[in-house]
């Protein structure tokens, strides 16, 4: 690969640094390890042979990992991620057609004792102005320090306070009740639920677009919501080849996905519900779901389980924000006893029907695209097992949106190597390594070259080649 552009960033003069395919050897063959803290990365390049054969036998302190990953951050999480996904793929002969994608829930770096709400947050914010003005009446050097450090803390707090209040507006926005907390160690994390269920803590949820051969072409991290981050995705799977097909599971049925992919020309694959059956559950289990009631293309209409017929009663033309649908409702809701089966509206029950909504819904019940969806389990659920099990990413060590993302890039590239080294170790891969090795061997000196014909095995090199290896 080329380094240039890493290398390109170091001043000239003084002490010459590390090199950087060095560093990144050190760094990513440790993540591949199950090895991400900057102390036993630093432990790792004095104890691993392979390491050492690795990285060239650098030495770098715990500082020095640290410092060249700040100054190369953005270009880890872009170019570079591009640029060695494009190289196993290319060593792989894999490129991207069908991908599917993918978000999980790691924790951030934080205490959950760090948790506040909006007036405690306002309690501490009176306090620790109080605390500064304390300071700055005081003369000398150590009362000059501790003026700066409360400034420091106090510029947190309050961007923890602006952080919070955009929360709770968008909350509210959205019809939904509730007081919003925040982790004022990460205020940018959000509070939510963990995979178990039963845990609140402060956490981002990182996405992964991968193809057949589970290589992730496409990685975002977004602090809670995995469908903003779909064209990001698809954005960076396209640098990598032509996508045809696009699988995401129910969580992604919306508005959003559907419009990226129609832009791009990408067929989507995505069911709705939460079920992987034909009775699918957007909401609760408790109502009858919108599956059971069928539509009547030449009529208009739907009918309900109970025989009753749903008209049109209104259209919304849509906005850039929302988009078009038709509203269905029936008057006769409302009279009979089998009502608390379907709503709890006074107004009986109400169906929206979104064209492009319907139209996938349409699809996805036809055998083959189901027989072709259902390929995504098996392709991007053993991306995130790997991530956390075999390379150790329960919990983020890095804090703020930025250093999260440029640590998921480090996990997916050491990821997209350690899937490049699985392949070749296959039979097949194998092979393919072996037959590369031969039809480099008609570069060799002469004295090796006779002795490698005594061996009968010049023919096979010329007999690859003249079927297109190279």
């Amino acid at each position: 690969m080329d380094w240039l552009s890493f290398e390109q960033s170091y001043r000239p003069g003084g002490r010459s640094p590390y090199a950087p395919r060095a560093m990144m050897g050190l760094i990513l063959y440790g993540i591949m390890q199950g090895v991400s803290s900057l102390r036993q990365l630093e432990r790792l390049a004095r104890t691993d042979l392979g390491c050492m054969w690795i990285s060239g036998g650098i030495l770098p302190d715990h500082s020095v990992i640290g410092r060249f990953i700040q100054r190369h951050e953005v270009r880890l999480s872009g170019e570079f991620f591009e640029k060695l996904t494009a190289r196993v793929l290319q060593v792989t002969g894999t490129g991207a057609g069908t991908v599917a994608g993918d978000g999980s829930i790691i924790e951030a770096a934080a205490s959950r004792f760090q948790e506040i709400k909006a007036e405690a947050l306002a309690e501490l914010i009176v306090k620790q102005r109080e605390k500064m003005a304390a300071s700055e009446q005081e003369a000398g050097e150590e009362k000059r320090w501790e003026t700066e450090k409360a400034r420091h803390d106090l510029n947190r707090l309050l961007e923890a306070q602006q952080v919070l209040e955009e929360r709770q507006q968008q909350r509210q926005a959205r019809g939904k009740k509730g007081e919003v907390t925040i982790n004022r160690q990460e205020p940018e994390a959000v509070i939510q639920p963990q995979k178990d269920k039963k845990r609140f803590l402060a956490s981002y949820k990182p996405s992964v677009l991968v193809n057949e051969l589970r290589i992730i072409i496409g990685q975002a991290v977004d602090p809670s919501s995995e469908t903003q981050v779909v064209t990001s995705l698809l954005d960076q799977a396209q640098q990598q080849g032509v996508i045809e097909t696009a699988l995401f599971d129910a969580g992604y049925f919306n508005q959003q996905v559907i419009d990226a992919t129609e832009e791009r020309g990408i067929e989507l694959l995505c069911p709705e519900g939460r079920s992987q059956g034909k009775d699918w559950h957007k909401q609760s289990g408790k109502y009858y779901p919108k599956s059971h009631f069928q539509y009547d293309p030449e009529q208009d209409h739907y009918r309900c389980p109970q025989g009753e017929i749903l008209t049109c009663q209104s259209r919304y033309k849509g906005n850039a924000a929302s988009p078009a649908y038709r509203l269905y409702a029936s008057e006769a809701c409302g009279r009979y006893s089998h009502k608390d089966q379907c709503t709890r509206s006074a107004k009986g029950r109400r169906i929206k029907r979104y064209a492009s909504k319907d139209a996938l819904r349409q699809k996805m019940q036809q055998p083959a695209a189901w027989e072709h969806y259902v390929k995504r389990q098996g392709m991007v659920e053993p991306v995130f097992s790997h991530l956390r099990y075999q390379q150790g990413l329960n919990r983020f060590r890095r804090k703020g949106l930025a250093g999260v993302r440029v640590e998921f890039s480090l996990h997916a590239l050491a990821y997209n190597l350690s899937r490049a080294v699985a392949l070749f170790s296959s039979s097949t891969g194998r092979y393919l390594v072996f037959f590369r090795i031969l039809t480099r061997l008609r570069r060799i000196p002469r004295v090796t070259r006779s002795l490698f014909n005594k061996i009968h095995l010049a023919p096979i090199p010329r007999f690859l080649e003249g079927m297109g290896a190279s």
